[in-house]
């Protein structure tokens, strides 16, 4: 499409009614704040749904939604259509959809959830809500903020969104006493949390009962949704009870979440444990291609990519562990066996990611992917596995993105990590020994061996010196991966490593060699 064409279809476009782009906040902290996979779950469901309404409400207005790109035929039936699980909470719009006609769309929304919430509790616990009515109906009116632009084409609606959301109206409600979550210091949720001074029995007799009663048949301490030991923040709770059969459904049938047990990490007949393998994704750059995609049809089509990828990857994955949530630019889920073969093979993990990535690009979404990876061990808490995720996703990101993070994360809290771009992820299955073995016969102690001799003798200057010299580390790497890689790691170390800086390549090695010896070693 030539200039002139492009100019007069962004005219004929913006003759037909205002573009309108819509978002919302908090929600990075929102999903963050979760210390277990039923949270991350509920959260992503709860943006989700959010998000739907906004979308219903611009179609009861006759509004032409853009992107995400879901088609409704009747309104009407709204509450009887599947939300997209990971549906963004940015939302593009073609007409008259005002600032008011979103607040109030997505003002809907969350009442409905907090209500559900609260009602259940009420009637099935028998609670007063005189106790705790204050502080529900502050996180019912101040959780979230909506942000709203317009414009006469869609840059332009970008661009306004961007200079309205500098102007922040939000405040999050501010409370005395801390939770035992991520999530600071909101107050610990019981039904005297408005009166200062309650005793910690009190707290315990809740949380035992409340846990009792979501799941009945579980342990003690082992229940299918909340535990009798866990203090939880209004949101926090409101994000596990969303996820519960008789709660969600008088909301949103796909709010419920099935039981995540099945993740196996420990047989508690046998003693077996297991490692297992946690990932999350995100595409690069999101809201910077979408400002390059300036009309409709281009936005639509992109929408419409990354929903189709999501549903695919979800659907392919299912037999080898659970996927969290996925169908936006991001994703969530852990590998994990079953009780048939109950350990997976580490080095089974390389190829998977290697899938991963050539599954993004023959989604042809037009941008990259950056992904953290953790395989860890069975008894690292849920919620720091979840942490180390979030630091590998962020760090594949921070060094020049179009990465993956791969984090080998033990029992003891210790770890060991590689972060390199997709392309040279491949270079693991070129490891040769000293005996000229390969792939799955080839033995990783050689290169580990050397490498921590190396290391000893300060032949390989360690990550605290102030200069270092890379010449052996490349020396190492070329005797083991071959010298046609050596020569174009010494030549692109920068765009492989993330840095000119001699100390990044030796780290890039380090990592590379400690992380193919934990998930490729014959061993």
């Amino acid at each position: 499409m030539n200039v002139l064409t492009q100019e007069k279809s962004q005219t004929s476009e913006s003759e037909n009614g205002t573009y309108t782009v819509i978002t919302f906040a908090p929600v990075q902290g929102f999903i963050e704040k979760s210390r277990k996979l039923r949270d991350l779950y509920g959260a992503s469901q709860i943006l989700s749904y959010l998000s739907w309404k906004i979308v219903g409400a611009a179609n009861s207005k006759n509004c032409e939604v853009i992107s995400p790109a879901i088609a409704i035929d009747d309104v009407s039936e709204i509450a009887n259509v599947d939300i997209v699980q990971g549906m963004p909470n940015r939302i593009l719009i073609l007409g008259d959809f005002s600032h008011n006609d979103a607040q109030k769309s997505l003002t809907e929304g969350w009442k409905e959830i907090v209500t559900a919430c609260r009602d259940w509790l009420r009637d099935n616990l028998q609670i007063d809500d005189e106790g705790w009515f204050n502080s529900w109906t502050r996180w019912q009116v101040h959780a979230w903020e909506v942000f709203w632009g317009s414009g006469v084409d869609i840059e332009s609606a970008m661009r306004d969104l961007e200079t309205r959301k500098l102007r922040r109206a939000w405040t999050v409600p501010n409370w005395n006493g801390e939770s035992s979550s991520l999530s600071g210091h909101d107050a610990i949720a019981h039904p005297n949390m408005d009166n200062l001074g309650t005793n910690e029995a009190e707290i315990k007799r809740f949380y035992k009962r409340l846990a009792e009663v979501l799941d009945p048949s579980g342990d003690e301490n082992d229940r299918a949704y909340i535990n009798e030991n866990e203090r939880l923040s209004i949101p926090e709770l409101i994000k596990r009870l969303v996820t519960y059969g008789a709660i969600s459904k008088k909301i949103h049938r796909e709010l419920y979440a099935p039981t995540f047990r099945e993740v196996l990490r420990k047989d508690d007949k046998s003693g077996a444990t297991y490692w297992t393998g946690w990932f999350m994704g995100d595409g690069d750059k999101v809201g910077d291609h979408l400002k390059r995609l300036t009309d409709k049809a281009s936005v639509t089509q992109f929408s419409q990519s990354l929903r189709s990828w999501g549903k695919q990857f979800q659907t392919d994955f299912d037999k080898k562990g659970r996927v969290v949530y996925a169908g936006g630019d991001d994703f969530l889920g852990v590998m994990y066996g079953d009780k048939q073969t109950p350990q997976l093979d580490s080095r089974g993990v390389i190829e998977w990611l290697l899938d991963l990535r050539d599954s993004w690009e023959q989604g042809n979404l037009g941008i990259t992917l950056s992904v953290g990876f953790v395989w860890a061990g069975h008894s690292v808490p849920q919620r720091d596995v979840l942490q180390h995720c979030r630091e590998a996703e962020k760090l594949a990101k921070s060094l020049g993105r179009d990465r993956v993070t791969i984090r080998v994360l033990f029992n003891n809290g210790q770890f060991v990590q590689w972060t390199t771009p997709w392309k040279y992820l491949a270079w693991l299955a070129d490891y040769r020994d000293r005996n000229n073995n390969t792939g799955k016969d080839a033995n990783w102690s050689h290169v580990y061996t050397d490498l921590a001799q190396l290391k000893a003798r300060h032949a390989i200057p360690p990550a605290t010196t102030e200069t270092a010299n890379d010449a052996i580390a490349l020396h190492l790497f070329g005797l083991y991966f071959g010298k046609d890689k050596q020569e174009m790691l010494s030549q692109q170390r920068g765009k492989i490593t993330g840095s000119e800086d001699p100390k990044s390549m030796i780290e890039w090695i380090d990592g590379m060699i400690k992380v193919g010896w934990q998930l490729c070693s014959n061993s």
